[in-house]
């Protein structure tokens, strides 16, 4: 249960406050989510039904953060199912029009589509909309961006495009006449939009909006549910939004409006500052005055001198206006504040990266309890490579940035490839990465030959990969180059046939699996491999909630949604980002960071140009038809008037506003330790940069530590990076074990050198580990037929239906994604959590799994009949044991679910099924080779005394186990069946085998035989 606050006597006036208009003004850290949890839970103790009260946020974290808050401060009522309503304002709209959406021609399961999904719609749009006179097609994804931010300022101020046809001068100058442009690809979209029946995040605000005005009997009944409604970061609200709320919880409703103008960084996303400032004359009181204003001002996070530097920054947003100062409260921690200038970005992040690990040594600040904040995605992999040199792990928790990790962006580069083959910049880096490691003189053949040949006989342009294909025709490869670029081709086809039937996030780890990449983070050394595997589950993470639209493709627009990431000022920076819970530090920018806090943050790059960032347009409607004339939105009268005169000079004043508000966020992070940051050399700049101006106030406070003067910035380096580690730490070798390995392979004999006086024990160990690989079986050779082996899941189907073994393991045709397999793996990630406390995100994909089709499911199913079977409370000896089993000439892989150990030198071996049970005799193939590879020591290298198979079927109404005794004469049946089975997959031709199983087949309308049994009468 959550402890109930003590609150302070400003908080307490919030609480207190009469159900009537408020507008509480919270500063950064002076627990406004708190105050918003006790004003609720009081309303509901003085009578208020829970239910009756609606609190909105604007993340999808805020809100649940909120919800659980709220169920914890009232379990009584939460145990009843009573709970107040939590939304963010995108969802209570989503709700509005799946509750009345017919009414303004939304059907209740129309789809909402996000960034990625909306570039790609505006991108087919653009070759549908005509002709362009004012537009630079030469450009076109940055024609796309336009649109969409055309789109997003009309959306937000409750427009359409045709409101430009109306509003347009007679006679429109270059700007009109391409904001004209831009708006009928917008129409397009629009057209688009409808045909395929879904919606994007501004249609949800201007759809409800048009619900509750036109339909005002629907306003009248929402508002009716509710007695109470607050919302949270008021700030970032658009003028869409406000008049939404404006028409349910207008006339004196008691809406609480909590905010911080100081905390508005969204304004290039729609956000407007007029909605926190103007919100006491908006939602007047029932009377007509203006609704109170009350202050939050204690911080409860930071201490007295990280909130000296915020009201420093705060004095550059408001000028000469007196301002609300921020106060540390009573046991505010001790803290510090230290501002450094340095020569090179590199000499910066080095400095951040040891003082970093002297926190963590000196101080035990763990690793998690850091952060580096950035301004902008284009900074972070500096400071990364510093972390990483210096043994530090991190987490890139800034969507765009990540794409700039080196396994992340191997990753990316393969998606590309496989989404569009003539790619050669993601072609060139996997060829010249880790994985195949060839040299540009190795490309040169490649590219020779595109230039000679330039179109194939369908007339195309060629690619590289063509190249790679006509390998024989190229000019000279080296052997050991055609050898690795056929090595690439084979995998480039392999998963070229599997992207066309799994998943994104399937594809994704088929990759990774396909490049070996998790044996290469585990070769890593400890700190540099959980930041691997950090960033790498991350973006799976991205892959699979990323919610696809239905029937478009998935890698392409994956991919667009990606290119929106990339883009500083995408839709899904927005959302707070969500750190994950390993000891790393945490790199992300400033707008992600938003609502969250740290022990210590460092801010870098605080140079000119950067921090604040510099702009050129100014988002300049006069200047760019992408921008909505100030006169057509709804905060006009807030906005500067643009007539010519000095118009940027009000532009600059806004932008720099908006930077210091940024700046102002950044610098509230810190809970105990402000690190602030510079250096005159970045990048490839022609001359040093100064200070900002933020590091220049920041340096001015008295209470911030100031390093070293830079007197003098010196030429400027040939390069900025950051070296790679000479060599680790070793107890044995004093200049690390790569040094050591690069000794050896100069002489052979140095290590003997090295030993001294104990050369007794040095060569008994090397007597040891030759004798070891001595010992090593030799490698199987390959069958004189070609077929090498299959997985146990392959053998289940070769039983099952020869033919449809041949289509989906020799001759892969494309397959559909299945419900009953991602049932499976999903049941099985779930038990497999429950047996290990914790899951193997780098081998989450279907195929890990044996999963053979079994029946369909009924009853509860799922993991609530596994916590009901008697495998629930016991622990399993072995959780997802793999096996790599040699039959003769042959392997079989698979993996089994679980192996249990009731007794010393008993086994049982147990199968999950998500379906209920199919009497097919091929079921058993699966259990035999599980008995096999246990009897035969391929799990562990042990062998159990007695053992015991068992399936466990989960899909009915409770839980079925079908379980054989393994005794001499059923493993010598086993045997002899999965002998005769490898022996027939190696055989053509495969003849179909019809059955019950061809309802789950992929492959049936390729098949004569399945559609034949399909039909007939016996067989519905």
């Amino acid at each position: 249960m959550m402890a109930h606050i003590v609150p302070t006597p400003q908080q307490q006036r919030v609480v207190a406050h009469p159900a009537e208009p408020l507008r509480v003004s919270a500063g950064a850290g002076t627990g406004k989510t708190a105050t918003i949890v006790e004003r609720l839970a009081a309303a509901v103790e003085d009578g208020l039904a829970p239910e009756a009260a609606l609190g909105v946020t604007f993340t999808n974290k805020a809100a649940e953060e909120l919800g659980d808050r709220l169920r914890q401060r009232l379990p009584a009522h939460a145990a009843e199912g009573r709970e107040v309503e939590v939304a963010t304002y995108h969802g209570f709209a989503y709700g509005l029009l799946r509750e009345f959406g017919p009414l303004v021609g939304i059907e209740r399961d129309t789809e909402v589509i996000g960034p990625g999904y909306v570039r790609q719609l505006l991108g087919e749009s653009l070759t549908q909309a005509g002709e362009f006179d004012q537009l630079d097609m030469t450009a076109v994804g940055q024609r796309v961006a336009d649109a969409a931010t055309l789109a997003g300022h009309l959306s937000a101020n409750l427009l359409g495009p045709e409101d430009l046809e109306t509003h347009a001068p007679e006679t429109p100058d270059d700007v009109w006449a391409a904001r004209l442009e831009l708006g009928a690809i917008v129409a397009t979209y629009e057209q688009l939009k409808r045909r395929l029946d879904v919606v994007d995040y501004g249609d949800l605000i201007l759809l409800a909006h048009r619900l509750v005005t036109e339909h005002t009997q629907v306003a009248e009944r929402i508002r009716s549910r509710y007695r109470l409604v607050l919302l949270d970061e008021y700030q970032d609200t658009s003028p869409s939004q406000r008049e939404l709320l404006l028409g349910i919880f207008g006339a004196g409703f008691a809406v609480t409006a909590v905010g911080d103008t100081d905390q508005t960084i969204y304004e290039w996303r729609g956000a407007s500052l007029e909605n926190f400032e103007g919100f006491p004359g908006h939602f007047s009181t029932a009377d007509g005055s203006p609704a109170d204003t009350l202050p939050l001002t204690v911080n409860f996070r930071s201490g007295p001198r990280i909130l000296e530097v915020a009201h420093a920054v705060r004095s550059q947003i408001h000028g000469d206006s007196p301002f609300e100062r921020l106060v540390p409260a009573p046991d505010a921690p001790d803290d510090r504040t230290e501002a450094r200038f340095f020569r090179t970005s590199v000499d910066e992040a080095v400095w951040i990266a040891e003082e970093a690990a002297r926190l963590h040594d000196e101080e035990a600040v763990a690793w998690r309890n850091q952060a580096i904040l950035f301004r902008k995605n284009q900074q972070i992999a500096l400071v990364r490579d510093a972390c990483h040199a210096a043994d530090i792990p991190t987490e890139v928790a800034s969507l765009g940035g990540l794409l700039d990790v080196p396994e992340v962006a191997d990753l990316h580069a393969w998606l590309r490839i496989i989404d569009q083959p003539d790619d050669a910049v993601a072609l060139a880096r996997i060829l010249l990465g880790s994985r195949y490691r060839l040299g540009l003189g190795d490309l040169a053949p490649l590219a020779r030959w595109v230039k000679s040949r330039r179109r194939a006989p369908d007339g195309r342009s060629v690619t590289h990969l063509d190249a790679i294909d006509h390998i024989g025709e190229l000019d000279n490869p080296s052997p050991e180059a055609s050898a690795r670029l056929m090595d690439f081709a084979f995998l480039y086809r392999e998963l070229l046939a599997q992207a066309q039937g799994v998943a994104l996030v399937e594809l994704c780890r088929l990759v990774l699996d396909g490049i070996d990449a998790w044996a290469e983070v585990d070769a890593m050394d400890d700190a540099r491999g959980l930041s691997a595997r950090l960033n790498l589950h991350r973006f799976l993470d991205l892959a699979e909630s990323w919610s696809p639209l239905a029937g478009r493709p998935s890698v392409t627009a994956f991919l667009a949604y990606l290119e929106v990431l990339e883009d500083e000022q995408s839709g899904d920076e927005l959302d707070t980002a969500r750190v994950g819970g390993e000891d790393a530090v945490t790199l992300l920018t400033v707008h992600r960071a938003k609502g969250l806090e740290w022990d210590t943050v460092f801010l870098p790059a605080l140079s000119e140009l950067i921090f604040p960032a510099s702009s050129h347009a100014y988002d300049n409607p006069l200047k760019a038809g992408k921008h909505l004339p100030y006169d057509l939105r709804i905060d006009a009268d807030a906005l500067p008037s643009l007539d010519g005169t000095d118009d940027n000079a009000k532009l600059r004043a806004r932008h720099e506003a908006a930077e210091w508000r940024t700046a102002h966020v950044a610098v509230t992070r810190a809970q105990r330790r402000l690190y602030m940051t510079g250096a005159a050399w970045y990048g490839t700049t022609i001359k040093p940069k100064s200070p900002s101006a933020l590091f220049d106030v920041i340096n001015s406070c008295p209470s911030v530590v100031k390093g070293p003067a830079l007197d003098d910035p010196g030429e400027a380096p040939e390069r900025l990076f950051i070296a790679p580690v000479a060599g680790s730490p070793d107890p044995l070798f004093k200049s690390g074990w790569q040094e050591a390995i690069r000794a050896t392979l100069d002489d052979p004999a140095w290590p003997s050198l090295q030993a001294g006086n104990a050369r007794p024990s040095y060569d008994a160990e090397v007597e040891q580990l030759r004798m070891l690989v001595e010992g090593l079986p030799e490698p199987a050779d390959i069958p004189a037929d070609g077929f090498s082996g299959t997985s146990v899941t392959g053998l289940v189907t070769l039983a099952t239906c020869p033919r449809r073994f041949s289509w989906s393991e020799i001759e892969r045709l494309p397959r559909q994604p299945a419900p009953w397999l991602r049932r499976g793996a999903d049941l099985h990630r779930r038990i497999e959590l429950h047996n290990l406390g914790r899951i193997a995100f780098d081998e989450l994909d279907d195929g890990y799994y044996d999963i053979p089709e079994v029946g369909d499911v009924a009853g509860p199913g799922g993991f609530a009949n596994f916590a009901a079977s008697r495998f629930a409370d016991t622990k399993p000896r072995f959780a997802e044991a793999p096996i790599d089993l040699r039959v003769g000439e042959r392997r079989v892989r698979g993996r089994i679910d679980a192996i249990y150990e009731p007794e010393p030198g008993s086994w049982e071996i147990v199968d999950y099924k998500s379906g209920t049970a199919l009497r097919d005799e091929a079921r058993m193939v699966q259990l035999e080779a599980y008995a096999i590879a246990a009897m035969d020591g391929a799990i562990a290298g042990l062998r159990p005394d007695r053992l015991t198979v068992t399936f466990l079927y989960l899909g009915g109404a409770a839980p079925e186990e079908e379980s054989v005794v393994v005794d001499e004469a059923w493993m010598a049946a086993a045997r002899a069946h999965i002998d005769e089975l490898l022996d027939a997959a190696a055989e053509a031709p495969y003849a179909p085998t019809p059955s019950p199983a061809c309802h789950h087949c992929d492959f049936v309308r390729f098949c004569d035989e399945g559609r034949e049994y399909l039909s007939s009468p016996a067989h519905p």
